[in-house]
């Protein structure tokens, strides 16, 4: 079998624009994709520290702003297109190579219901890290674990699944329960493996350690 990572990173920003003649007011939330076929040497597809530079320019630039003052086009596939040049453009080369799409929602977002989630308390730290780095330091987080189909709908969560990040999982060392150093990305690798691959249509396992991160495995056939 092999796969495709892929990492998202999320930012809000309130903001209001004109369209069609009327005004059109939002929470925003920008995400950003990027995707990888091989992870490096710690387990990610891109460090999300080094996504930094965009938060910092949509708080500084399109934060409480009017965004047809602000941007080309305020729509929201202008306002993707628009973010998507400026990551290209101003982040590290091997960033913008990475970067598959950025996504535009307004609105607040909604969580899985219970059938599509399964949440898990643990704690971790990596390894290979730079000195000082903040995720090599003992830490924990409120995992999220999702999974969806090939065409990216929504799938319940197989109960073989839930019963193994409950009782695998949950309340862990993630370093003393797993055999890897534990980033997102190997985690969400790790429980489709878990998984027998016809569960229920489910071709993809993402896992969330924060409301603004994720990382996803998608698995097809060799």
């Amino acid at each position: 079998m092999s796969g495709q990572w892929r990492i998202g990173k999320l930012c809000r920003f309130e903001a209001t624009r004109v369209l069609g003649g009327r005004d059109d007011g939002h929470s925003f939330t920008v995400e950003a994709v990027l995707a990888a076929e091989a992870l490096d040497d710690v387990g990610f597809v891109v460090d999300f520290g080094r996504l930094a530079p965009l938060k910092k320019y949509i708080d500084t630039v399109l934060d409480h702003q009017l965004l047809n003052t602000r941007v080309p086009d305020a729509s929201d596939g202008g306002l993707a297109e628009y973010l998507a040049t400026w990551a290209r453009t101003h982040l590290a080369a091997d960033i913008g190579t990475a970067l598959a799409e950025v996504r535009i929602r307004t609105g607040r977002p909604a969580a899985p219901a219970d059938k599509f989630a399964v949440e898990f308390e643990a704690t971790h730290y990596l390894d290979g890290l730079p000195a000082g780095h903040q995720c090599g330091r003992r830490h924990g987080h409120s995992y999220l674990v999702t999974a969806s189909a090939a065409d990216g709908g929504p799938v319940a969560i197989p109960q073989e699944l839930r019963w193994h990040v409950e009782g695998a999982l949950d309340g862990t060392v993630l370093n003393e329960a797993v055999p890897f150093n534990p980033t997102s990305e190997r985690l969400s690798a790790y429980l489709m493996d878990c998984l027998d691959q016809q569960a229920d249509g489910l071709a993809a396992i993402r896992v969330s350690e924060t409301e603004t991160s994720w990382a996803e495995y998608t698995r097809w056939a060799a």
